[in-house]
Formats: C-alpha cells, structure tokens, sequence
C-alpha cells in the first residue's frame, strides 16, 4: 500500500497531502468526481458518506453528510470552483446543516486537487488552505490526518477492485 504524505504548514495555513495511486489517472479522476464513488471511500470506517445532492461542475457542489455507526449525521458542503478535467480541480468546503447553511463555529477550508499520471500511477497532490493557523489546528486535532489517511486507503483498495 502507498503512503500518504501530509506536510502541516502553520505558517501558511496549509495542509498538503500527497499520495501515489497504482491506478490510470481517469480511474482516480472519476473516484473523486463522482458522487457514488466518493461515498464508497470518503468517510473513515465505520463511518459512511451519504450524498444529499452532487454536481460536479464549476458553480455546482457536493452536500452530503458522513453518518457514525449509531446514526448521528455531520453534514458537509464542497463547493466547485475550477475544473480542469483530469487535471485539478478546487474548492471550498465546510461543515453546514442539512440546508447547506455553512458552520460559522467550524473552520472553512479552500482544497486545490491535482493529478498525474506516470508509467500507469497516478499521483494527487491536494493542498487545503484555511483562514487562520488555529482553523488548521482544530482539523487537526479533530483527526485529520488518520481520517483522511483511511479514507485514500480505501480508495486506493476499491481502485484495485
């Protein structure tokens, strides 16, 4: 299994993640674009993302929540920006309620994800930029990084399924 790279840059607000898949670029592409797809790895276990709404399009977004194994649901919004297919795409994300009303208590977060492919892998580089160094202190402590860890392992096992 690949390892993820997560450099913390509290200077500038900045997390980057970095992580080769042993899959084409498209396959990844479409793992992170697809609604269906997303809710098969997003979520660490035992939690499950659950798509409300999805359109990934620049204007459009993703509302979904993940859901905990005794039912309690956290509901997110991403927001598309740009879109260069199969290339980057960026956008903003935050914590909301299940009418997209974003958090004002919860840090929001800018994501610039970017993919190449070389010899058949793919590398995603995904930079996230907050507003302030304590907004990317509270993710932090929330469990970012072993979150976001498990999920791109699962996605690294459903791209080999």
């Amino acid at each position: 299994m690949s390892k993820t790279s997560i450099t913390k840059d509290f200077e500038n607000k900045r997390v980057t993640i970095v992580r080769e898949f042993s899959a084409p670029k498209s396959a990844v592409w479409h793992a992170w674009t697809t609604g269906e797809e997303l809710e098969k790895w997003w979520a660490p276990l035992p939690y499950k993302a659950v798509t409300g709404t999805f359109e990934f399009r620049e204007g459009g977004h993703w509302h979904y929540y993940m859901q905990s194994p005794e039912g309690e649901k956290t509901w997110c919004y991403v927001g598309y920006e740009s879109i260069d297919i199969e290339k980057s795409f960026s956008a903003s994300d935050g914590f909301c309620d299940e009418n997209m009303n974003l958090s004002p208590d919860m840090p929001h977060m800018h994501w610039r994800n970017e993919f190449e492919e070389h010899d058949g892998k793919t590398k995603m580089t995904v930079e996230v930029t907050f507003a302030s160094s304590a907004d990317l202190q509270k993710i932090v402590d929330m469990g970012f990084e072993e979150g976001f860890t498990m999920g791109l392992n699962q996605l690294e096992e459903l791209l080999t399924q």
